[in-house]
């Protein structure tokens, strides 16, 4: 007897198994007890900057921890990772976002639904660098232009912004080499020009030039033709005009292609939790600028630019907080 009650219930336990296995399972919670922000490297800002903000969005919200992590692949991997939900959120450059909606090159397979914009953070300049003699971008036609490793973005970048001032790999000699050799060659006097993008005044991605090489004398900026530029900008919308300048290599007046650069979160993210989390870190953006001073400047980082990207969607509950605080509705 005690046998046969036994088989029974393991056939009831069988059956019960099976049948919950056929049940939709129910989704995980959308707001975890961990949230991971991906940067970059260790060594460049992006890291220090998301780990910034997983250290004041812990200090300051109850049961949540923020960590701030590598960002494999940079911009590109922090959407892919975003939107497959390996991470919850990572730091982006505006082009890239626009080539994962497109389903365009690196993301020309994958869904990217998962993707919303968190927050416009700084600025990026397109810069080109150049021997004496190229005064602008089109003189750099048969020239030999450092552009970024071969399917970096970098190199996308470049031939984008390039190709609008009929640049093109067809009459320029393109190389596809990283910032670091490209540096090294301009400076050695292998190539005439190196063409990447950078953060306002960060001197790090411009040493090695201009400590072989000072610029005024061997090279020098290359500014775009004024007209060109304008119909350049008037038909890609993801770029505009930088009228900041170099002032730290003593090129005030330079004007040349900026874009944005920001933060992107998972969109099946609660809306109560990105609320809490973008109002927290504007309620204390002096401890942000503390720990990214850089920010502190024209046309950086602030909560009144953070709504500034009018392509894609931003997360409801960032967009709460913005219109809350009367920054939404200069943009949208």
């Amino acid at each position: 007897m005690i046998k046969t009650l036994l088989k029974s219930t393991a056939f009831a336990l069988l059956a019960f198994l099976v049948t919950l296995g056929a049940q939709p399972r129910t989704p995980l919670a959308a707001d975890p007890e961990i949230v991971t922000l991906s940067g970059a490297g260790p060594q460049g800002r992006w890291f220090k900057e998301a780990s910034l903000f997983g250290k004041i969005l812990s200090q300051k919200i109850d049961g949540l921890t923020v960590n701030g992590v590598i960002g494999k692949g940079v911009s590109v991997g922090n959407i892919k990772r975003t939107a497959a939900g390996k991470v919850d959120g990572g730091r982006f450059y505006l082009f890239d976002l626009q080539n994962a909606l497109e389903k365009k090159h690196q993301f020309a397979e994958g869904d990217y639904s998962n993707v919303n914009i968190w927050m416009k953070l700084g600025t990026h300049l397109f810069r080109v660098v150049a021997v004496k003699g190229i005064n602008t971008f089109e003189d750099l036609k048969g020239r030999s232009v450092a552009i970024g490793v071969k399917g970096s973005g970098d190199d996308l970048l470049a031939l984008r912004i390039l190709g609008g001032y009929g640049v093109t790999p067809e009459n320029t000699d393109f190389k596809y080499v990283g910032r670091k050799d490209g540096q090294a060659a301009l400076a050695n006097g292998q190539i005439d020009a190196i063409a990447y993008a950078y953060a306002r005044n960060n001197q790090g991605h411009l040493g090695p030039v201009f400590a072989a090489r000072k610029i005024g004398e061997d090279v020098d900026f290359v500014e775009p033709d004024p007209a060109k530029t304008k119909a350049f900008l008037a038909s890609d919308k993801i770029f505009f005009l930088d009228e900041l300048g170099e002032p730290v290599f003593g090129r005030p007046k330079l004007k040349g292609i900026a874009f944005y650069q920001g933060m992107v979160i998972r969109a099946d993210l609660s809306e109560d939790i990105v609320y809490k989390m973008t109002k927290t870190l504007y309620e204390n953006w002096g401890d942000v600028l503390a720990g990214a001073p850089w920010w502190d400047a024209p046309g950086e980082a602030s909560l009144e630019s953070a709504p500034a990207i009018t392509m894609g969607t931003y997360h409801p509950g960032a967009v709460k907080y913005y219109k809350e605080k009367g920054v939404w509705s200069k943009y949208h």
